[in-house]
């Protein structure tokens, strides 16, 4: 699966601005840090490998400062640590998709994978990180009501958005639209999930320094 990653993938991705670190293409643009990742099947063997390929927006100290006391930053951030996280092909009308090579395949299923790969990182993967360019975009998609086209997108539940929305405002000195996000979760009725999102109402405000 690497060679194929090797060939169809790293030169489209190193020409966009991406670099490998581990299993994970990176670009850095200042605090924003797009990443691009394959996934394996948990039930891999060595006749059959079955994976899939994800996207993360990743925003140091956003998710530390929702969770608060306790929660450690990741040294070496992958695509389901990010603000933003995504599978590409579920931003596609085919939906997510996933690839399978064994060990009997010979290399014409190789370059099939591959450039089936390499048309879902120029058509889904590259416009979606092209759409994150700063936080200031992020907090954007962040405060607003999701598109049909965006429902895959996680986080898939608004409290999460608008917390981290909240988060990112104050960041960037927008404090009245900070605030318009926490006062939008606040005048919810419905019942929020665990005690993460009241620990967090407790403890955060948009007027602190």
């Amino acid at each position: 699966m690497s060679h194929i990653f090797r060939m169809w993938v790293t030169p489209m991705l190193h020409a966009a601005g991406f670099k490998k670190r581990g299993s994970v293409y990176v670009r850095e643009l200042g605090s924003v840090q797009h990443l691009f990742q394959h996934e394996s099947d948990d039930l891999n063997t060595a006749e059959k490998y079955e994976f899939t390929t994800n996207c993360g927006i990743f925003i140091p100290g956003v998710k530390t400062l929702y969770w608060g006391p306790g929660s450690v930053e990741p040294k070496a951030p992958q695509p389901p640590d990010g603000v933003l996280n995504v599978r590409p092909g579920m931003l596609t009308p085919t939906g997510d998709r996933w690839w399978e090579l064994r060990s009997s395949d010979g290399p014409e299923k190789d370059d099939e994978v591959g450039q089936a790969l390499r048309g879902l990182v120029e058509t889904a993967a590259l416009p979606f990180f092209d759409r994150f360019r700063d936080e200031r975009a992020v907090a954007e998609f962040l405060s607003q009501p999701r598109r049909k086209e965006d429902r895959f997108i996680d986080p898939r539940e608004d409290t999460f958005d608008l917390f981290y929305a909240a988060i990112l405002w104050k960041r960037l000195g927008c404090k009245g639209k900070c605030r318009e996000c926490i006062e939008r979760e606040k005048s919810k009725t419905k019942r929020r999930f665990g005690t993460g999102p009241e620990k967090f109402l407790a403890r955060f405000s948009c007027d602190d320094d």
